[in-house]
């Protein structure tokens, strides 16, 4: 599959910004399973100063700063990609280990650091009462880890109803946990919450996938959205991904842009702005399918 995706992001002022220094995490990354054919950023006004880094868990973001007065900041990322579907997907989730063996080998000095930083609490993520008990009713005593998963993937989809509005970033789980309500973030916070309250390490993901609007109805312009799943880190298939708001093991209808701890690791746009009075975020989303002649022309 090959995809482009447009993603727009427009900060208007209320009165003019005196500086802003952002944080952008929107540019892919080559994967095994994702080859990058173009990417470019278009930051308008012309920043003052810009470069692309690494971060800690090897995301790659660009940091820019406007030094100058400004009425509004357009930040417009245009990708090409080509995705193929990840090993995971012909694996038999009933032959992968046993989730206790897994949960084992995680918390002995076989496993690496950078593994084992996936199974603590983080900023987002937290063993809220009664997280690890919804957990244990997908992840039996013996059971294959990979078949729990998908357990648990499919009782958060039919548990909990996508309702955009209902929560924002700074919402806490406990809330989302309460009402079963919430959105792709709230889902794969919630998600990570149940494995790491095991001793699993999970991991989150950031991204866009492909949308479709209701049977007889065009799709709109900037109708996508950034989406969130989850990786879970099974020995032998290593980190394996799952979407908890479409109940899916992910293919290659999924975009992978960065990994973290939760959401406040890879938001897609942050920063500080000087500016007095309020602001207005407007984001556009387009996640479109390609064939062959589309992506040549």
């Amino acid at each position: 599959m090959r995809y482009r995706v447009i993603h727009v992001t427009k900060y208007i002022y209320e009165v003019p910004a005196m500086l802003c220094h952002n944080l952008m995490f929107q540019i892919p990354q080559d994967l095994p399973f994702q080859a990058v054919e173009d990417y470019t950023c278009e930051i308008s006004p012309k920043p003052s100063f810009e470069a692309d880094r690494s971060d800690f868990f090897g995301n790659r973001y660009r940091y820019f700063s406007v030094e100058r007065m400004h009425k509004m900041l357009t930040v417009t990322s245009k990708s090409t990609l080509e995705l193929v579907a990840p090993a995971w997907e012909s694996a038999d989730p009933k032959a992968t280990m046993h989730w206790e063996l897994v949960v084992e080998w995680l918390h002995s000095t076989a496993a690496s650091s950078e593994i084992r930083q996936f199974y603590l609490e983080s900023h987002h993520v937290q063993f809220i009462d009664g997280i690890r008990e919804y957990a244990l009713k997908s992840f039996l005593p013996g059971r294959p880890i990979m078949e729990a998963m998908l357990d648990l993937n499919t009782r958060i989809f039919k548990d909990f109803a996508f309702t955009p509005g209902f929560t924002d970033i700074s919402t806490p789980l406990e809330k989302v946990f309460e009402h079963k309500k919430g959105v792709c973030q709230d889902f794969a916070h919630f998600s990570l919450a149940c494995l790491r309250s095991l001793g699993l390490s999970a991991r989150y993901v950031s991204g866009y996938i492909e949308t479709f609007p209701p049977p007889g109805k065009p799709k709109l312009v900037g109708s996508d959205a950034s989406h969130a799943w989850i990786a879970l880190y099974i020995p032998g298939l290593e980190w394996v991904e799952f979407d908890a708001t479409n109940n899916l093991l992910v293919g290659d209808k999924h975009i992978r842009v960065a990994v973290g701890r939760d959401f406040s690791d890879v938001t897609p746009l942050k920063g500080i702005v000087f500016a007095g009075k309020e602001q207005e975020m407007k984001v556009s989303v387009d996640v479109q399918a390609l064939d062959e002649e589309e992506v040549d022309s």
